[in-house]
C-alpha cells in the first residue's frame, strides 16, 4: 500500500465517529446493550491502526463469533470482523513456542484466497467470481480475558495470535461449501466433517457481505491477494503438545507446539 493509499485511509477512516453517530444503520454487526455504536467503531479502528502503525502490513480479514454460540454470547446478531496481518502468517508444520500464551486454543477454520479487487457494492455473484479458491485454515488464539463486549473483542482483534492457510489451490468458487469437507486431528482426538459448514459458521453469502462491508467502510476494502478466514469447523480446542493438523479433499496443514 503506497503512502497516497495510506493517507486515503486514514482520511476516509477519521469520518467513522461521525458516521456511527449520525448513520448508524450502516454499521450492522455491534453491540445493542453495552456499547455505543461510535465506540464499537473506534475499538476496531483503533485495533488496526496500532498494528499498522508498528510496521505491520494488513493482508486481509477474520470471520469471529460467527456461530449461534457465539453470537449469543456477544449479544449480536452478525460476525465480528478483525484484520489479518502479515506478521500473524504462519508456515505449516511450524511449532509455536507457547510460554508467552496464556490461553491458547486453536480453530479450524474455512478460508479464500482473494483472485481481484472486491468492488463495495458486489453483489454475491460478483464476490464469487473474485475468489481464487477455498481452502482449510487454521487460527491460533489466547483467550486471555472472557469476552466480555464486541468492543473488547474487537479491540483485542478477536483474541488472534496467528494463522496457517493452505496454498491457493486457483480452483474457483467451485461448488463451494458442498466441496468444503474439513477434518482436524489432534494426537487421538479426531473432528469430522459436518454435512452443512453454513450450520456452523452461517451463510457465505451473508458472511462475505458482511466482511466486504466492513472492510470498506473502514476505507480500504477487500484486495487481490488477500486472505479471509471465514470461520471455525469446531469449537475453538485447548492446545496440548500434539500437533494439530487440518486438512481439506486431500490437502493437509499443521500447527505444531513447543514449551
Amino acid at each position: 500500500m503506497d503512502e497516497l493509499h495510506l493517507q486515503l485511509v486514514e482520511l476516509k477512516q477519521s469520518f467513522l465517529p461521525f458516521i456511527a453517530e449520525n448513520h448508524p444503520s450502516i454499521i450492522i454487526a455491534r453491540d445493542d446493550q453495552n456499547v455505543s455504536m461510535k465506540e464499537y467503531v473506534l475499538k476496531l479502528v483503533n485495533a488496526i491502526e496500532k498494528e499498522i502503525k508498528l510496521g505491520k502490513k494488513q493482508v486481509g480479514w477474520k470471520l469471529g463469533f460467527g456461530s449461534q454460540a457465539g453470537l449469543k454470547a456477544l449479544g449480536i446478531n452478525r460476525p465480528l470482523i478483525g484484520a489479518l496481518f502479515d506478521s500473524g502468517e504462519i508456515r505449516s508444520n511450524t511449532k509455536i513456542d507457547l510460554e508467552a500464551v496464556i490461553e491458547q486454543r486453536v480453530e479450524a477454520e474455512l478460508a479464500a484466497h482473494i483472485s481481484s479487487d472486491i468492488p463495495s457494492d458486489a453483489t454475491f455473484d460478483q464476490i464469487k467470481n473474485c475468489i481464487s479458491s477455498l481452502v482449510a485454515g487454521i487460527e491460533f488464539v489466547d483467550f486471555h480475558s472472557p469476552p466480555k463486549s464486541p468492543a473488547f473483542v474487537l479491540s483485542e482483534n478477536i483474541y488472534q495470535r496467528g494463522w496457517i492457510v493452505d496454498a491457493d489451490k486457483r480452483t474457483g468458487w467451485g461448488d463451494g461449501v458442498n466441496n468444503c469437507q474439513i477434518t482436524a486431528t489432534m494426537g487421538p482426538e479426531r473432528w469430522e466433517p459436518f454435512e452443512n459448514i453454513e450450520t456452523l459458521i452461517g451463510t457465505l453469502e451473508d458472511n462475505f457481505g458482511e466482511c466486504n462491508l466492513v472492510a470498506n467502510q473502514l476505507g480500504r476494502g477487500i484486495l487481490r491477494d488477500d486472505v479471509i478466514l471465514l470461520g471455525s469447523m469446531f469449537p475453538p480446542h485447548p492446545v496440548n503438545m500434539s500437533d494439530f493438523v487440518v486438512s481439506m479433499n486431500g490437502s493437509e496443514i499443521a500447527l505444531g507446539f513447543k514449551s
